[in-house]
C-alpha cells in the first residue's frame, strides 16, 4: 500500500525517537493525521517553542526556559554540592526525589569508546574547572551517573580527574532496589548491596 509522502515524511521523524521503530513511527504518524487541524497545529506550535525558546543553562548545562535555570539562580540552593548527572532527565529524577539541596552540572552524556564519545564532547571540561575554581567553593562532587558500563568508565575517569584536589567525591550507592527479591539479583547487584552495606 502507497504510503502518502507528508506521513511517510513525519514517520521518519518519529523514527528518530529513541525506542520508537518504524512501525510505531508509522502509526504515530497515521494517528496525528487524524487529529483535527488545530491539535496538528497545537503540536507543530509547541515544537516550533520547543526549538526557539529552550537554551541550556549557561551555568549547569541543563535544557530550561531561561538561563541561569531556576536550581541554579536559587540562593537557597548549597553552592558546595555539586551533583554530576548525564542528562537533564536525570536532575528531574533527582529532584522528584526531594532530597537533594545542591547545584547540578549536566554531562550532556557519558565516556563511550566504541561510540566514540571522548571527554572532549562532553561538558567534562568545564565540569573541572568549575570545581577547581576556589570562587565557587565546591566542597563535595557526587557523581550520579548510570551503574553500567558507561557511566562507571565516566565516573573512573572522573575520580582520576579530581584526585589529589582538596574536596569529597562519592557516588551514589548501589545494590538491591526496594521490592526486590534477593534470589533474582545478579553477581554484580548483590556485590554492590553487600560492599554498600550499612548499619541500622
Amino acid at each position: 500500500m502507497s504510503v502518502p509522502r507528508t506521513i511517510k515524511e513525519l514517520a521518519e521523524m518519529f523514527d528518530r525517537l529513541p525506542g520508537v521503530g518504524p512501525r510505531a513511527a508509522l502509526r504515530y504518524a497515521y494517528w496525528l493525521a487524524t487529529q483535527s487541524k488545530t491539535n496538528i497545529r497545537q503540536f507543530a506550535d509547541t515544537l516550533s517553542q520547543l526549538a526557539a525558546k529552550i537554551v541550556p543553562c549557561q551555568v549547569c548545562g541543563m535544557w530550561t526556559d531561561a538561563s541561569p535555570c531556576s536550581i541554579c539562580s536559587d540562593p537557597r540552593r548549597d553552592a558546595g554540592l555539586l551533583c554530576v548527572v548525564a542528562n537533564s532527565q536525570d536532575v528531574r529524577v533527582m529532584e522528584d526525589a526531594g532530597i537533594y539541596q545542591g547545584r547540578y552540572h549536566v554531562l550532556g552524556g557519558l565516556l563511550d569508546p566504541i561510540e566514540g564519545k571522548t571527554p572532549e564532547m562532553l561538558q567534562i571540561g568545564k565540569l573541572l574547572e568549575k570545581i577547581k575554581n576556589p570562587e565557587n567553593k565546591i566542597r563535595e562532587v557526587i557523581l550520579a551517573l548510570d551503574p553500567d558500563v558507561q557511566g562507571d568508565t565516566t565516573a573512573m575517569y572522573l575520580m582520576r580527574q579530581l584526585a589529589g584536589l582538596p574536596i569529597t567525591v562519592s557516588r551514589l550507592a548501589r545494590g538491591i532496589p526496594t521490592g526486590a527479591q534477593i534470589e533474582y539479583a545478579d553477581e554484580a547487584t548483590i556485590t554492590d548491596a553487600y560492599l554498600n552495606r550499612r548499619a541500622n
